[in-house]
């Protein structure tokens, strides 16, 4: 009996942590918290053009609401708010299916005028802020406003992959030293220095080496050169150096800002 009483008891406390859990699960998803501080940094990544996809609650809540240990009404209120809110920010929503939603950011500045009147949330962000800074800045609850004199960051003004990997990107002009020369003689560069790698380390380029880290990038040539290869590279610019991360992003790679 003692056992019985035992195993009823441990049941009863794993039911009670997968509710928190469900809990939890359902405040950490819920984009329209704290005025949507994450959804305007979402908003603040995301080129023009872009498309941010939500996968679980609130999306197709008259179906997953009872799953979600909460009530249908609940989430249509924070599907609303969600919608809402994403509207103020200019995006539309794009498509929309079973447990998947797909919002695309505009890709007209305009939009954002109607940010300017006092009753409107979220605010837009004064031109004093720096939109690229992410290296131990808060995140401020405002809209930032696509920067208008980048003409060609909009998703549908890049070129396709995999060309843009060696198309000079616009915002090469905003880092140290950047011009459209500089950028084909550091793509060239490494070129010619990855394939002297492969000589020296046999393994590069093969399944044996699946991930690799830039720790110090100009603007990904070193990704770019191994981009035929079976291999993942994380591009690292540093916070203290020229903000080289859009430039990475406009080649069709990853990376992140971080200090050593």
């Amino acid at each position: 009996y003692a056992n019985r009483n035992l195993a009823r008891s441990l049941a009863k406390e794993r039911e009670r942590e997968r509710e928190k859990v469900s809990q939890i699960c359902i405040i950490l998803t819920s984009y329209v918290l704290a005025g949507g501080i994450y959804l305007l940094e979402i908003h603040r990544i995301l080129r023009p053009g872009g498309f941010w996809v939500l996968s679980g609650p609130p999306v197709n809540y008259e179906v997953r609401a009872h799953g979600w240990n909460t009530t249908v009404e609940y989430q249509r209120s924070n599907y609303n708010d969600l919608q809402s809110l994403l509207t103020n920010m200019c995006f539309k929503l794009y498509n929309e299916k079973d447990d998947i939603a797909v919002w695309q950011k505009t890709s007209d500045n305009s939009c954002y005028n109607k940010l300017a009147k006092p009753d409107v949330y979220p605010p837009q962000c004064d031109d004093s802020f720096e939109q690229d800074d992410a290296w131990y800045v808060p995140i401020r609850p405002c809209v930032v406003v696509p920067d208008q004199k980048w003409k060609r960051i909009g998703l549908q003004s890049l070129p396709k992959w995999p060309q843009r990997l060696h198309v000079a990107p616009e915002r090469v002009g905003s880092t140290y030293g950047g011009n459209s020369g500089a950028f084909k003689l550091d793509d060239s560069n490494w070129t010619l220095r990855v394939k002297h790698y492969k000589t020296v380390l046999p393994a590069l380029g093969s399944d044996k080496i699946r991930n690799v880290m830039d720790m110090n990038t100009m603007y990904g040539g070193f990704a770019a050169a191994l981009v035929g290869s079976p291999i993942w590279v994380m591009n690292v610019v540093s916070s203290y150096g020229t903000k080289n991360l859009g430039v990475v992003y406009d080649r069709g790679l990853i990376g992140v800002y971080h200090d050593w």
